[in-house]
């Protein structure tokens, strides 16, 4: 949740990456690992092959936090490489995690990124289980904080994809997608009917289907990139034949561009557009487009996870970002962002005039700055703590690592 990594990246043999950048600053760099070795004699980075060659495995500790998950505590078993007798430009990384939260949620993640030799193929991981007590605030681009009501499930994610080169930096792929919700319950805090009602309330929910995709990657550093672009295309069907409970079809889209700025102290201008739609009745409700549901759960900020959700998501986000001293050691970011979800138009309890009044769209924005620490100036890994505003009373910290895009 939240790239909740934190300790692992700060730890994790990435020497080489982001080298050929590092050589261009001016000022000798300086990091969190630097200080430590300084001050107290105590070596962050272990000891590792130059060449990552071979796997370098890592046992370490992790803390993050979110307002949907509060303070998060765990640990975690993690792997870098590069591909054998491949040019060192991409890294295949492999981490288990395991973790609680003062919430009382239960997060386990085995999430991977491997490369073959000559980076020919790519095969992507992403496996989860959740037992998430959390908050739901119902459908559509109308609800507010008052909406909110309890909801607790566990939560089964399979995803496996892979991904083979056809030209330079472009991908296709394809791979099996699974999402299995179990002993869901939904308690409304003033003991009215809730939205996950009137969708249809189940105790277990499937989504099991086949995905294609498209996938470009110009990035130079995927923890913090000071150039290059990103793009994602996939195309979902989950169909009951392959167990889901309901046929339909989503969307997915991803695009970031990154524009260094120059000068002494590094600048950049960063610009991220996400879109989620389904299409099909009877999606299930925890499989709808939500805030806070990408890959790394790290879109919405200034909002809670789950705050919208709805038949489609549409995202925007840019953010400033600017290193606060030449040796890169400090650094501060602006964002802002905003978000619309598709209304629910199915509601039976709904009157004409309240139906036609969800044919309207309302943008949510979010605004905010943070700070950032630079824990390993090799890897270009950011210790980053973010505060944002949204709008209805909506507001948050975020602790993270890396940029959040």
């Amino acid at each position: 949740m939240k790239q909740r990594l934190l300790i692992w990246l700060l730890l994790a043999p990435l020497s080489s990456v982001g080298q050929t950048t590092d050589t261009l600053q001016r000022t000798p760099q300086l990091d969190a690992s630097d200080l430590a070795k300084r001050w107290f004699g105590i070596k962050l980075v272990p000891g590792n092959d130059s060449t990552l060659s071979k796997p370098q495995w890592a046992v370490l500790p992790s803390l993050n936090y979110q307002p949907a998950t509060g303070v998060a505590v765990g640990g975690i078993l993690t792997t870098s490489f590069y591909p054998a007798q491949t040019p060192r430009t991409r890294l295949s990384t492999a981490h288990l995690y395991a973790g609680y939260s003062q919430f009382n949620q239960v997060l386990v993640t085995a999430i991977s990124n491997l490369w073959t030799r000559g980076h020919r193929f790519n095969i992507q991981g992403d496996w989860r289980f959740y037992n998430f007590p959390t908050t739901t605030y119902g459908l559509g681009n109308q609800t507010q904080l008052a909406d909110a009501s309890d909801l607790d499930y566990n939560h089964i994610r399979f995803y496996q994809m892979a991904y083979r080169a056809i030209a330079r930096d472009y991908m296709i792929g394809v791979g099996y997608l699974l999402d299995y919700h179990f002993d869901i319950q939904n308690t409304s805090l003033n003991g009215q009917l809730t939205d996950y009602d009137r969708y249809g309330r189940q105790v277990r929910s499937t989504s099991s289907g086949l995905a294609v995709g498209v996938l470009r990657d110009r990035r130079d550093n995927l923890n913090n990139p000071t150039g290059g672009s990103y793009f994602l295309a996939q195309y979902r069907h989950y169909d009951t034949w392959l167990g889901s409970n309901v046929d339909y079809d989503a969307i997915w889209l991803d695009y970031r561009r990154y524009v260094p700025l120059g000068g002494r102290l590094e600048k950049q201008l960063a610009f991220w557009g996400f879109n989620w739609t389904t299409f099909g009745n009877g999606v299930p409700y925890l499989d709808l487009p939500s805030t806070g549901w990408d890959t790394y759960n790290n879109s919405g900020r200034g909002y809670a996870m789950g705050r919208f959700r709805g038949p489609a998501l549409v995202y925007v986000e840019a953010e400033y970002r600017t290193e606060l001293t030449a040796n890169g050691l400090l650094g501060a970011v602006l964002f802002a962002n905003a978000q619309t979800v598709h209304n629910w138009l199915g509601d039976p309890l709904k009157t004409t005039q309240e139906t036609a009044a969800l044919h309207t769209t309302k943008i949510w924005p979010g605004v905010g700055g943070g700070l950032r620490v630079k824990v390993n100036k090799n890897a270009r890994t950011n210790l980053a703590i973010d505060y944002g505003f949204g709008a209805g009373g909506s507001h948050g910290l975020y602790f993270n690592l890396n940029e959040v895009f």
